[in-house]
């Protein structure tokens, strides 16, 4: 509940009698009427100052526009003039005996004695129609002009052609051409004779023109190389722009655009593209922006001051009334607040004035305190209550952990020692019934007899491997089952194992099938015994819970790191909520085909306890009536041991 709540419910439940009736103000806290104060004050100011911002830089960037588009259109002329100049002394070159009759030395002294009066063109020279160069004002390396583009489109049409910007490779002397193909005397084409604009002369033109010194000027070949550029003219001469300005570059008609200039600064530039007079070049006279709008920032910088000098004035008025109408009156209820959280339970607030927000304010604090108080209290015993209670229970579960591990610890030295109880009088057993079987001390008077001995030796050899199971179980789950590692070969192991239940399976009319070479299996550091007994566990499963005409197969999977071996049969199968149980010992599963075979239930789980010794893992996949796939992950041991034990 807010304050402005807690005033409001203490102001309907306390009658007030007065004689006359005021109409009042929706309630409203102090503090939010003084914020709405500072607002009103505020707020004309800045929609005030934001129109006039608005209107004036729109002004501005109109009138801007159009001066930019207007010097564009002005300089362009003035280009245009250096254009028809140029036009001009070329026809007057393109008379001159000398030149029609290709006249090398007549026509260089003519060209040499011009090139002193014309000091903006670099270069005055002629060429004949396959552009070898017969006369110029000053000598050239480079003797052909056939690759260049001014000659071709000099011979190409009428008229004045203009080239693009072209830097001599020897002088480095920067140039763009103006040519005009000349005839023999008899109507034919007979050569093109041109001339070399300075560039360097061409910039030194404009700068004449008094620019500010972030105004700009541009002058490019229709390539979009830069040939004049004021300011930053040696840096920018011979830049290409067209990338970031094809589109203007190829417009028809005139225009405007805000942009970032190729010397980083924001202007708004005017444009003419090439394709408008005075044609071949495209020309662009720029303003910068910060410049144009600099004194509407200036005055937006001035009414911004005015603002926030009224908003402090403001503020400084709201920082007053609040030190007396408010922070001393809230101090008290946080240093109230700061006994709580110290634990000062007893604490309250001083009212001093009932009547007021903040003695109703207080008034609901001290409220909330006795209600807090009361619950903390009520928490306090609940928290004592539930640490007994957890005290006990963790008693009982460290009591109950006890007892299961002498539990199991109890099984394991039982199932050890009457392992070793029964492997006594078992050697025996089936000792004397091999020696009765095979008539040893002498014949046997009934026949029956040497069938009920061999029944005996065979019984004796199933219920002596339970009892090795037995045994190697408890000392696993003793974390006692020792294992030699040595490098073997995996599939050596295999084979053995194959060997011995393949009659088995050729009883039980079960297939057995290899995919693949297990002798190419890679080595593995591990002990021999045991993970032969895995393989004959694994298979023997397979085969006895595998129906007549069903098949076993044996597959492989290898990489860098490890093997995989995977024995698969088309069984009877499990459940998936049987798979999880079936490695646990003496498990046997409740389907009624596995009901005619024997066994204690110890083989899965000791294969799955001694491939985890090996630091491997074994994985069941299965479905009922459909089969089960046994998967075993070992890992393999480094090329180098591998070799070795292949040479051995």
């Amino acid at each position: 509940m807010t304050s402005d709540e807690v005033s409001r419910r203490l102001d309907e439940a306390i009658p007030v009698k007065c004689r006359f009736t005021v109409p009042r103000l929706p309630h409203i806290s102090l503090t939010l009427r003084l914020c709405i104060l500072v607002l009103i004050a505020i707020f004309p100011a800045i929609v005030i100052q934001g129109y006039n911002e608005y209107e004036l830089r729109k002004a501005r960037e109109a009138d801007i526009r159009h001066q930019v588009i207007q010097i564009t259109k002005q300089f362009g002329e003035e280009i245009g003039e250096l254009r028809e100049g140029a036009r001009q002394l070329l026809l007057a070159l393109a008379q001159l005996p000398a030149v029609r009759l290709r006249d090398t030395g007549n026509c260089s002294e003519h060209f040499t004695a011009l090139k002193s009066q014309y000091a903006n063109y670099a270069l005055l020279a002629a060429a004949d129609t396959d552009g070898r160069i017969f006369c110029s004002s000053a000598p050239m390396t480079n003797r052909s002009v056939a690759d260049q583009p001014f000659f071709g489109r000099a011979m190409a049409r009428d008229g004045l052609a203009v080239g693009n910007y072209w830097a001599d490779p020897t002088t480095g002397q920067r140039i763009i051409h103006f040519a005009v193909k000349f005839d023999g005397g008899d109507g034919r084409t007979a050569g093109v004779v041109f001339a070399g604009l300075d560039l360097g002369w061409l910039s030194e033109h404009l700068r004449e023109r008094g620019l500010s010194p972030t105004s700009s000027i541009l002058i490019a070949d229709r390539e979009g190389n830069i040939i004049a550029r004021l300011p930053n003219p040696k840096a920018l001469v011979g830049k290409n722009m067209r990338k970031s300005h094809e589109g203007i570059m190829d417009g028809a008609a005139a225009g405007w655009e805000e942009a970032v200039g190729v010397d980083g600064t924001t202007r708004i530039f005017g444009y003419v593209p090439a394709a408008l007079p005075p044609r071949d070049f495209f020309l662009s006279a720029g303003q910068s922006k910060a410049e144009a709008f600099a004194a509407i920032d200036d005055s937006t910088k001035r009414g911004v001051a005015l603002i926030f000098a009224g908003l402090l004035a403001a503020t400084l008025a709201a920082i007053l009334g609040a030190r007396r109408f408010l922070r001393e009156p809230i101090k008290g209820l946080l240093n109230v607040a700061a006994e709580w959280r110290n634990g000062n339970d007893d604490a309250r607030v001083r009212v001093q004035d009932p009547g007021s927000e903040i003695g109703h304010l207080g008034a609901a604090f001290n409220t909330m305190a006795d209600a807090l108080a009361a619950r903390h209290t009520a928490q306090k015993r609940a928290e004592e209550e539930l640490r007994l209670l957890n005290a006990t229970l963790e008693s009982r579960v460290e009591r109950r952990t006890i007892e299961l591990a002498n539990a199991n610890k109890a099984k394991s030295m039982f199932l050890a020692n009457i392992s070793h109880e029964l492997r006594t009088p078992l050697n025996a057993i089936i000792g004397f019934g091999e020696m009765i079987h095979g008539q040893i001390l002498g014949p046997i008077g009934v026949p029956a007899y040497q069938e009920y001995a061999q029944h005996i030796h065979q019984s004796g050899m199933h219920l002596l491997s339970l009892v090795e199971e037995m045994l190697d179980l408890s000392k696993v789950e003793a974390g006692k089952l020792q294992i030699e590692r040595v490098p073997t070969k995996p599939g050596a192991l295999l084979a053995e194992s194959l060997v011995m239940l393949r009659p088995t399976a050729e009883a039980a009319k079960v297939e057995i099938v290899v995919d693949g070479a297990p002798s190419d299996w890679p080595v593995l550091v591990c002990d021999p015994v045991k993970l032969k007994q895995v393989f004959v566990n694994l298979l023997d499963n397979a085969i006895k819970f595998t129906s007549a005409g069903g098949q076993v197969t044996v597959s492989d999977e290898t990489d860098d790191v490890s093997l995989r071996i995977r024995i698969s049969d088309t069984g009877i199968g499990m459940r998936a909520d049987e798979i999880p149980l079936a490695v646990q010992p003496f498990y046997r599963t409740t389907s009624a085909y596995d009901a005619k075979h024997q066994g204690a239930g110890l083989g899965l789980p000791f294969a799955k306890a001694v491939i985890e010794l090996h630091g491997g893992s074994l994985a069941i996949e299965s479905r009922l009536a459909s089969g089960t796939t046994v998967t075993i992950t070992l890992p393999v041991v480094p090329s180098g041991v591998e070799s070795v034990v292949a040479a051995a």
